[in-house]
């Protein structure tokens, strides 16, 4: 008898519990449930795991979810006993390429959502092929929790013409932590975290939809079957210190913002952490010496040294123009990727005379070239053409630095 044929519907779904499958063997231990269909196929194949003899326990992030486990048998716990969970595994409505930042609460639970994949240590993403974009607001709005009272002043501060206030069955949305949702159409976002910061300063906003800089892994799946793709911020094991490097003009502090808004990793401004007495020396064209440099570079280090402590990523500049200045910032730091800015004479000096009150005067540009030593191969740089636009510069770096993509499984095969 011939096999029925399978809808499309059927198809993405046994995509997406692929995907699910794949994320649910990085289980281990504790594990924050997330909401919506897609997380629903995770829990699915939790349950298997747990019925085979795998012993964790669970935090759901919505009612319906904690409902799901119960029928399933899963072992629930609450924050009160684990103040931190390994891993999450969550859907989202959205995916930025590169990135991973999503857009997240089109189920209407995103605060819980929020705080689970906050205590976690890793969160693991399940979606289907439509939802990666190139820029988030691509397709989706940006939901934002408030609380009711004040809702139409709180809807007002956002500044958004098109928010609106979510309804179910006529009535505004209620949220399972008694919120309300705004749906926000920012349209395509390009700088996410300096969105998500503003957006929660609004007084009344109990949080957006933004989850910036969480997401590790993303199983993908699509007609292809399943990939993962690893971020950023994963890199080679743990979160990177950029020091993105390169003569004065060469864009490197217009680039580092970029990738702090793409990114919402900190940014430091590396000039800043210059003594006075070197301010000064170089107001008046006198070049730095070696040893003007060296309280400089011990700042720089330990602004990368005060990251690492915290586990957490970040970009600082810093001309770093000698591979002996490198070898004092980043030495023996895992962490620490020299990200170097090459860009051409003529465009340094154009950069340079469009800069206004900056220490740096044009006519040290000379004594920046004849002291740079470009970084050899075994100091592992990552070798950025500065020429382009600094987005797109930036959208290079975070390309070259995750995101990479990983076959999990081939296209499953369609059941009678």
């Amino acid at each position: 008898m011939k096999p029925a044929a399978s809808s499309p519907h059927t198809d993405r779904d046994a995509l997406k519990r692929a995907a699910a499958e794949a994320a649910v063997q990085l289980v281990e231990q504790d594990v924050g449930l997330g909401s919506g269909s897609t997380a629903a196929f995770a829990v699915e194949a939790l349950a298997r795991r747990h019925r085979q003899g795998l012993r964790f326990v669970g935090i759901p992030t919505s009612e319906h979810t904690a409902e799901q486990a119960k029928a399933a048998h899963i072992p629930l716990t609450s924050f009160s006993e684990h103040r931190q969970i390994d891993l999450t595994i969550d859907g989202a409505d959205e995916v930025e390429r590169g990135t991973l930042n999503l857009i997240k609460g089109l189920g209407g639970a995103l605060l819980r959502e929020k705080i689970v994949a906050a205590a976690s240590h890793r969160v693991a993403i399940v979606v289907d092929g439509s939802k990666l974009v190139d820029r988030l607001g691509t397709h989706t709005p940006v939901p934002v929790e408030v609380v009711a009272f004040g809702l139409e002043a709180t809807q007002e501060s956002l500044e958004v013409p098109s928010a609106r206030v979510r309804a179910s069955s006529g009535e505004p949305f209620v949220t399972d932590s008694g919120n309300r949702i705004l749906d926000c159409d920012f349209g395509r976002i390009a700088e996410p975290a300096r969105l998500d910061e503003r957006i929660r300063r609004i007084v009344g906003v109990v949080e957006s939809g933004l989850f910036i800089s969480r997401a590790d892994p993303v199983f993908v799946a699509d007609a292809a079957g399943v990939r993962r793709l690893n971020s950023a911020r994963a890199h080679r094991g743990s979160p990177p210190i950029l020091v993105l490097m390169g003569v004065s003009g060469s864009g490197k502090s217009t680039i580092a913002e970029e990738l702090s808004a793409r990114l919402g990793w900190p940014f430091e401004e590396g000039d800043s952490l210059h003594p006075e007495s070197n301010i000064a020396k170089m107001h008046t064209g006198i070049p730095l010496t070696d040893a003007d440099r060296g309280p400089w570079l011990e700042r720089v280090a330990a602004w990368i040294d005060g990251q690492r402590a915290k586990k957490q990523p970040g970009v600082i500049t810093c001309s770093a123009l000698r591979r002996a200045y490198r070898l004092i910032i980043i030495g023996d730091r895992p962490e620490a990727r020299l990200v170097y800015l090459r860009v051409g004479r003529d465009l340094i000096a154009e950069h340079l005379s469009g800069r206004h009150g900056h220490f740096m005067p044009t006519a040290l540009l000379q004594s920046q070239i004849d002291t740079l030593e470009e970084p050899e191969p075994s100091e592992d740089p990552l070798t950025i053409d500065a020429g382009p636009p600094p987005a797109q510069v930036a959208d290079e770096i975070i390309r070259l630095l995750g995101a990479s993509e990983t076959v999990v499984q081939g296209v499953p095969t369609h059941t009678k």
